[in-house]
């Protein structure tokens, strides 16, 4: 039987042979699937710190896959309840396009991180080196759900068939069932838990068992699951020389809000509310709006009226102080021809 070193899948139809992936991955630390997303958030994380290398890969087996004419979007998964999107262009793609499909396991090494465009989504990964990635084989075990969601209808879930012929929801509801008849099973579904259980060594050498469901959940993450709004956005990232694309290969394109046209009992509104303004936000409103109001006919053209002060145009922070200075010497000035004090005395000589 053959089995990956470092992912522990059964690969059958073997393409690249065990000595090649173990090169290939020889220069880069394995991350699992299940921990790609804590270590991809300290990418983009806010905390000051060491940000961790880039030197890393991962592998999976393709449970979703959108072929298109020049890119392909898939979703790896270690049929394990952990899963990441990942984009495949470039040279990736097109040496690799026909060996790509569901069940399909891949080899993933230094991608690039693709920022979602929602808080709540995870952060996906973009190969397009022909470096970046490589198909080893076709996985064994990848099935799916042997059960109907409605009649001729199958569950569209893919499952590991070493643990069961069922995927989670409805191997829950199974187990849900059968609480119903035996009594042992009322107290608890343990059973269901621990088919999904991890073994990580500690410290002192014992296997902490860890199972699905005791995994810690983000609570702000599970606030945006819950919200209406997050199951009507698609996960999606932007790609670059293509645009915002979907995980179900869609091209996203932003539509400008539709502008609504004024009435004419509003620009009636408008125009009363703008007669006889002359201040700099008034005028703009003018232009942009296209009203046009009549101003009164007077024997001196607009730059003269704008020097004598009482024009239209709007004067600078420098030409209103100057203004001001001016006033107050004039009001100074007239001040001191009124002090009769400090006028000389005159005299009538006869």
């Amino acid at each position: 039987m053959d089995v990956e070193e470092y992912s522990g899948l059964r690969v059958k139809r073997r393409i690249v042979s065990a000595s090649k992936c173990k090169t290939g991955l020889q220069n880069v630390e394995f991350v699992p699937i299940q921990n790609v997303e804590t270590r991809t958030k300290r990418y983009f994380s806010i905390h000051v710190g060491v940000k961790p290398s880039k030197d890393w890969g991962t592998i999976g087996v393709v449970d979703r896959c959108v072929s298109l004419s020049d890119f392909c979007v898939t979703r790896i998964t270690d049929m394990r309840g952990s899963f990441s999107n990942v984009y495949i262009t470039g040279k990736a793609f097109s040496q690799n396009q026909n060996h790509i499909g569901m069940g399909s396991i891949i080899a993933i090494k230094r991608p690039f991180l693709l920022r979602p465009t929602e808080t709540h989504h995870s952060i996906g990964l973009h190969v397009d080196h022909l470096q970046q990635m490589w198909v080893i084989g076709q996985s064994m075990d990848l099935a799916q759900c042997s059960s109907y969601v409605r009649k001729d209808v199958r569950c569209a879930e893919w499952t590991d068939i070493r643990s069961g012929d069922y995927c989670d929801k409805h191997l829950e509801r199974v187990c849900n069932y059968s609480k119903n008849g035996r009594m042992e099973l009322a107290g608890g579904d343990s059973g269901f838990d621990i088919r999904w259980a991890t073994q990580k060594r500690q410290s002192d050498g014992s296997i902490l068992y860890e199972s699905k469901r005791e995994k810690r959940v983000d609570p702000i993450a599970k606030l945006f699951a819950n919200t209406a709004r997050a199951g009507r956005d698609k996960e999606a990232y932007y790609l670059k020389g293509k645009g915002l694309v979907a995980v179900d290969g869609s091209l996203i394109q932003k539509t400008a809000p539709s502008k609504k046209e004024a009435t004419a009992a509003e620009k009636q509104e408008l125009a009363e509310f703008l007669k006889g303004r002359r201040d700099p936000g008034a005028e703009m409103i003018r232009k942009i709006k296209g009203i046009k109001e009549d101003s009164p006919r007077t024997a001196l053209s607009k730059e003269a009226l704008d020097k004598m002060g009482i024009g239209i145009k709007s004067l600078t922070k420098e030409e209103e102080q100057a203004k001001k200075r001016s006033f107050e010497a004039l009001s100074k000035a007239s001040d001191k021809d009124d002090d009769d004090s400090q006028k000389k005395p005159r005299y009538v000589y006869l």
